[in-house]
């Protein structure tokens, strides 16, 4: 596997897994840019991706502005709430992850990530995210990664569970969709348990 690292993209070629060809796609994580507003509410329209969140219909022109004032470098530096990548699969972007920093001084953060219908179930998230934590665990104050994913969603669970997140609990009720208040699980990943001693 061959990996880079540059400001706010990480690259990773692999060719292990399953999809249409039987491989895993090439995949890529890059910083949001602001043509990517499109993309976004698109993809937050899908209902693959809408089953298991509460997303509402956001204007374009709110997601561009949005993604305009988060700032990838401020994650280096231990500033900033909000960050968003677009994961690329064979160059073509296909789903985000977000991270949101709770609190810098003890490097709290939690982690949420969607991918477009065509692309789920041939590994992409597995690499994106691959790709994602060592430099989140490596080069940032980050130190604990949270992860929510509702009960039901099982791909979401094999994910988190496959990157080596630990399950720590249920948290009954956690949020309402279509009209239903859903139970969700807690994840959680720690720099120790990451990198090896």
């Amino acid at each position: 596997m061959q990996r880079s690292y540059n400001a706010g993209m990480i690259s990773t070629a692999t060719r292990s897994g399953t999809g249409s060809e039987g491989r895993t796609p090439n995949v890529l994580v890059r910083a949001a840019r602001g043509e990517d507003a499109p993309l976004l509410r698109q993809w937050r329209a899908e209902e693959t991706v809408r089953r298991y969140q509460p997303l509402h219909d956001v204007p374009t022109s709110q997601l561009r502005t949005d993604i305009a004032s988060l700032d990838i470098e401020d994650l280096y530096r231990a500033r900033g709430e909000r960050f968003v990548w677009i994961v690329e699969a064979d160059g073509t972007p296909c789903g985000w992850i977000t991270l949101v920093v709770a609190n810098w001084e003890h490097g709290l953060s939690e982690i949420g990530y969607a991918l477009s219908s065509s692309f789920q179930g041939l590994g992409v998230m597995s690499a994106a995210l691959a790709q994602l934590l060592p430099e989140l665990f490596l080069r940032t104050a980050i130190e604990r990664i949270e992860a929510r994913c509702a009960v039901g969603n099982e791909s979401s669970k094999r994910v988190l569970e496959k990157l080596g997140f630990v399950q720590e609990g249920r948290l009954r009720g956690y949020f309402k969709l279509r009209g239903e208040r859903v139970d969700h699980l807690l994840y959680a990943l720690l720099r120790e348990d990451f990198l090896p001693a």
